[in-house]
This record gives C-alpha cells, structure tokens and sequence, in this order.
C-alpha cells in the first residue's frame, strides 16, 4: 500500500456500523506485538492490523529506556494502518503475579471487593497502597459462601512509571492487562468453535512458565511454576559439556521428539541419537513439569465437579523446540499441541491483505487484549 493510500485509509471517517477496537500489545521476551480488531454490527470481529517487531536488547532494558519505548511504539503503528490510539496492554509478566484467595462472599461489588481487600492485607508484606491489585471471581461450584479469586498484584510505583512512558509514546491506555485473562479470551474463541470444555494453557518462559486453566469463558486458575527455558538449557549444556549457546541452537535444531520423521534433515539426526540424547537428558525436569500438569488437571477437576483438561496448549519459548508437544503427550497421556494461530479466528477486514509470514502463536496475548469489550459474551 503506498504512503498516499495508507493515510487516505487512516484519514478516512469510519461508518458508524464499524466498531474499532483498541490495539492490544504485548511486550513479549524478545519482540512487541500489536493486534487491533474491527466488528461491524451483526459480525464477527476482523484483523484490521497487526504487527511484530523485534527490539534489540532485553525487555527489562526496554521498559526503563523511554526513547526505545517511544520509538518503537512509533514504528510499530507505522507499520501496519492502526486507528487511533486507545490501547489495551499486557502488564509484563515480571511486573506482576497472580495469587489464588479463598473469601468469604458478601452481596453487593463494594462488599465483595473490601472482603478481598481483607484477605489480601494479611497476604502482603507493606500497606496495600503500596500495591496496584485487581481481581477475578471464579466462579463458585460450592453451595457455600465461600469463594475463590485470583487476584493480580503488582507494587505501585512500576506500574505508575510503564503507564508515564505509554503516555509520552503518546498512547491512550484504556486498560492494563494480565497474561492470563487475555489469553483466556482467546481460548473461549478456540473452546467455541472446538467444543472444549477444560483447557490448560502452558506459557512457557525463560526462569519460569505459567499454568492456566480455562473453562468455557471462564478463568479458573493461574500458577507460575519453576520450570524455564533456561534451567533446561543449563542441563544440556553441563551433560554434553558445551556452552549454553551451541546447547540451545542444538535443541532448537534437533528438538526433544522426531516430529517429521519423513524430513531428511530430521533423519540425519535422528539416526546420530541426537534426539534419544537430548530427550533422555531433559525428561527429568519435564517430568517436574508433568507433576504440576497433573496436579492441575485434578483441581480443575475438584472445581468442576469432575470435568477433565481435554485439551493442552503450550506456547512460548519451549514451544518453539521441535518435538516438545509430543513428548509432553506421551508424558502426560493428554493431548498437547501448540496453541493454534489466534488471527486465524478472525478473516482480514475488507481491503487488508493478509501479513507476510507466518504468524507466531506469541500474538495470543496481544489478540486476548485487543479483544477486550469486542465479545458479545465478555
């Protein structure tokens, strides 16, 4: 599209049948995504725009530089045909955590929030104004007054500084978000359309990855778990006694399971053992990893009254190693795969080619955000 098209499309007054959605962004590990959605009335939402953009160096230096932050925001809405500038953004995980709260429920949002507020003064070492906190109800399967909640903390003062460069990058933010219920979005899209009920979503990270478990629309659990790609690379390095760098190029080459046997390529290294080795090496921790899914797929079980995880997603950095959804299958005896491409629910909007490339199933997050208030059913 020339530079003249681009900004009649910017410029163009849209018909008052169109909704435009916020941009959802994530700041992901080692890239920005940018998704926003259009819906006309009646309609499914479209993918009006969309972009990834890697940044040089690491996230934690990004978000503590306001000219790196201001300017890659630049480019990233220059480089698609973004309207406007309401965004919703995914809090980076290292800014937040997530805790599980078992409450006493009481009628009414103000009654229901300061018996929250209670329970999380005891939790939290400080007063609580020294904190930022929302929370999530679950939705209770018990016939008493108890309740649970998963509440997202995060300390003041980094979420006051995140939210003062978005501004100066000259961002409207009209929501912070958490990992996790955007991703929820996502799956309850996914559910619709496959018919699952329980989903167990596995974002995997480089010191730690995040289990959460989705039922239908709702969210039902979020944990962080020791279990990374670093530690992983760490393992195979020291056992075949090579840097950690050749380690993980060696991994992302050969994988943990032959996944296209038919591949020559793959065959090569199949036939050498390097996959068996690899394997053999990292099933220990994954093993770890097994303990925690199955611990999971219980208490999702315990909150709906008997129902089980039928499907398992994994996405981020482990989900990028040949192999690893199929070796967590047959440790698990449940089915894994990589969570599907998120845009591909949604059809391009009139006139938009779609993006060059493949998608990554990064963008989950970013397309959970921008679908905030796009859903007719939450």
């Amino acid at each position: 599209m020339s530079v003249v098209a681009k900004t009649a499309a910017l410029l163009r007054p849209r018909s008052s049948s169109v909704k435009v959605g916020p941009i959802g962004i994530d700041f992901a590990l080692e890239a920005i995504h940018l998704v926003q959605l259009e819906k006309a009335v009646g309609k499914p939402p479209t993918v009006r725009a969309r972009v990834s953009l890697p940044f040089d160096g690491s996230r934690r230096k990004l978000l503590k530089n306001s000219h790196q932050f201001r300017t890659l925001i630049k480019r990233a809405l220059n480089a698609d045909r973004f309207y406007g500038r309401k965004a919703v953004i995914a809090i980076p995980p290292g800014m937040f955590r997530t805790i599980s709260i078992n409450y006493r429920s009481a009628p009414g949002r103000h009654q229901e929030s300061a018996a929250i507020l209670k329970v999380m003064q005891d939790r939290l070492d400080g007063d609580l104004t020294d904190y930022v906190l929302d929370y999530l109800p679950v939705k209770s399967r018990s016939k008493n007054d108890e309740r649970l909640a998963l509440v997202a903390v995060s300390e003041r003062q980094p979420i006051v500084d995140f939210l003062e460069r978005a501004r100066r990058a000259r961002l409207d933010v009209q929501a912070l978000e958490i990992g996790p219920v955007a991703i929820s979005r996502v799956i309850g899209e996914l559910s619709l359309e496959s018919g699952s009920d329980n989903v167990l979503v596995i974002n995997s990270g480089r010191s730690s990855s995040y289990l959460t478990v989705i039922s239908g629309t709702d969210l039902l659990f979020d944990q962080e778990v020791a279990f990374g790609e670093n530690s992983l690379i760490r393992q195979a390095a020291e056992t075949l006694d090579m840097s950690e760098e050749m380690a993980r190029d060696l991994i992302l080459r050969a994988g943990v399971q032959s996944a296209n046997p038919g591949d020559a390529v793959e065959a090569t290294i199949a036939e050498a053992g390097l996959v068996n080795t690899i394997s053999e090496i990292l099933k220990p921790q994954f093993l770890k990893l097994v303990a925690e899914i199955k611990r999971v797929c219980l208490y999702a079980a315990a909150e709906t009254r008997g129902g089980v995880v039928g499907q398992v997603y994994l996405l981020g950095s482990i989900a990028r190693w040949p192999g690893t959804a199929g070796l967590l299958s047959a440790l698990t005896g449940t089915n894994v795969a990589k969570i599907p491409d998120p845009l591909a629910l949604f059809p391009s909007s009139p006139g938009k080619s779609p993006a060059a490339g493949t998608v990554a199933p990064e963008v989950v997050v970013a397309t959970g955000a921008a679908l905030r208030g796009m859903q007719d059913h939450g």
